[in-house]
């Protein structure tokens, strides 16, 4: 089975820098749209059996346009949202996202995932959530779907995806983006004892990218 998963398209809060971390959250702006269209062209041949979302307004309506090509009912997942960072929620200003940037590094670079904001959760928190669902669809679809798709959020998936499955490491994770309506591709086998592998990174491939490519958050 082929696992794709798909940072939501650009939202308002994209745009205006704010850190969006409540839910619902902000919708999509103009361009995400466009995006969400985009990423809908590209996954419409996939195979895709089963769409998921986080409780976010953003990720569903990145989802919409593929789910309304295939007629496929999306499905919201509980544990896909945001990364709750506490302190830092809706601020915009140049120390918040220094604050995100540390925080990030600590969970993916130092692997001190029992650190968290204030008022906010912990790395090993996020890394339980979302790879319980990562476990739960590959339940639910191996051996019997080619394709799902589940849209989510960049630091949450620059924190797990590479946790629940080879392929990348943490440093490459960690430095290289998901840039908005990008996907992370995963080969998942059928057989449970096998670990997944990211076969594709936002259009990189880590068995030739270098470990460094690319920016941070």
């Amino acid at each position: 089975m082929k696992l794709y998963l798909a940072r939501h398209a650009e939202s308002l809060a994209n745009v205006e820098h704010v850190i969006a971390s409540g839910i619902p959250g902000p919708a999509l702006s103009e361009l995400g749209r466009q995006q969400a269209e985009s990423l809908a062209d590209r996954l419409e041949n996939a195979d895709i059996a089963a769409i998921y979302h986080s409780r976010m307004l953003r990720t569903q309506q990145t989802a919409a346009p593929l789910s309304e090509r295939l007629g496929l009912e999306m499905v919201e997942l509980d544990g896909l949202h945001e990364v709750q960072l506490g302190d830092l929620a809706e601020r915009s200003d140049t120390e918040a996202y220094d604050l995100l940037d540390k925080i990030a590094e600590e969970w993916n670079l130092d692997e001190r995932l029992e650190i968290a904001r204030p008022g906010g959760e912990t790395g090993a928190d996020v890394v339980r959530r979302m790879t319980g669902h990562f476990d739960e669809i590959r339940q639910r679809h191996t051996g019997k779907d080619a394709a799902v798709l589940a849209v989510a959020h960049g630091l949450c998936l620059r924190t797990s995806a590479q946790r629940w499955a080879d392929g990348v490491s943490m440093e490459f994770a960690f430095r290289n983006l998901l840039p908005n309506a990008s996907v992370i591709e995963i080969d998942v086998p059928d057989d449970p004892a096998e670990r997944p592998v990211i076969r594709d990174w936002a259009g990189l491939d880590p068995t030739t990218a270098p470990k460094d490519e690319g920016g941070v958050l």
